[in-house]
């Protein structure tokens, strides 16, 4: 296999005394979408927010440990741990996107669509104004935004949830990253919406071929989309392989349970109430 674009090694991250991310390490490949799985609190979204150097701004949270290699499109290899937030800035939205949990709160209410889309794009491809839009109006036909002219022109609130996570991905695409990280991208939308993001995911991967890494507690999200999975609990990974290892043949307790607690149709026939999940505990 190629060299891989982000390679994670002993990522330990904490926030005073208390342990956030405990020597985490994977790797991640172009064309390839990783999936990071484990309940609340397990460390997934601190992991990601740990790539992107965000962790470090506005909190306590810190870097004590690792690595975080990252093979720029130049070739180079940098270890983003390292590097200053100039560069970070440079980097993040542009070589590295992320994709939040929710969109209204990513959003800007006074700006309309458009225009927040196009000045990602004026910032790290040094276009101008027109040619930004264009840029945009293409973004949005590819993440299959309907009217899209229509919707450059509208602010977040006059969208349903399902068209702002599209711009969200939009923006993240924008500037052709390397690497597109997805927190939950689909936690806050129904059902029937969270098949077409997904779908369009997937789609988009193959488009552009960036590696997608996906940070869920959703194990019907990994089966959909993931080619790798990472399963976290209590800060550490405690399981790693294909999807299809996973999901055939979970070594680990933890992992059995998530899979456990998916439902399936038919699993209450019979049965007054759910009957409550063991406790399972990771030795380490």
């Amino acid at each position: 296999m190629d060299q891989p674009l982000l390679s994670v090694r002993d990522l330990t991250v904490t926030f005073g005394s208390f342990t956030a991310v405990d020597r985490v390490s994977f790797d991640i490949h172009a064309g390839q979408t990783l999936a990071v799985v484990g309940e609340s609190g397990s460390g997934k979204s601190v992991t990601a927010l740990s790539i992107m150097r965000l962790v470090e701004l506005g909190t306590r949270g810190k870097i004590e440990n690792g690595e975080i290699l990252f093979r720029t499109p130049e070739g180079d290899v940098i270890d983003l741990v390292q590097q200053d937030e100039d560069r970070m800035r440079h980097i993040r939205g542009n070589a590295i996107s992320m994709i939040f949990q929710e969109p209204l709160t990513s959003l800007n209410p006074v700006y309309s669509v458009g225009d927040q889309v196009a000045e990602a794009v004026i910032l790290h491809q040094g276009l101008d104004k027109q040619a930004a839009n264009e840029r945009v109006l293409e973004m949005f036909q590819l993440v299959r935004i309907p009217e899209p002219e229509k919707r450059m022109a509208q602010f977040p609130h006059e969208m349903s949830g399902g068209m702002r996570q599209r711009v969200m991905i939009a923006m993240a695409l924008s500037c052709g990253p390397k690497v597109l990280i997805a927190d939950e991208p689909t936690t806050a939308l129904d059902v029937t919406i969270q098949a077409q993001i997904l779908g369009l995911m997937r789609d988009l991967r193959e488009q552009t071929g960036a590696a997608v890494l996906i940070i869920t507690h959703d194990m019907g999200v990994v089966a959909e989309v993931a080619d790798e999975v990472v399963v976290m609990n209590r800060a550490k990974v405690v399981e790693r392989g294909p999807v299809t290892d996973i999901f055939e043949n979970p070594a680990e307790p933890y992992t059995q349970a998530l899979l456990a607690s998916v439902p399936r149709l038919g699993s209450m026939t019979g049965i007054a109430e759910p009957e409550p999940f063991d406790l399972v505990e990771y030795q380490g």
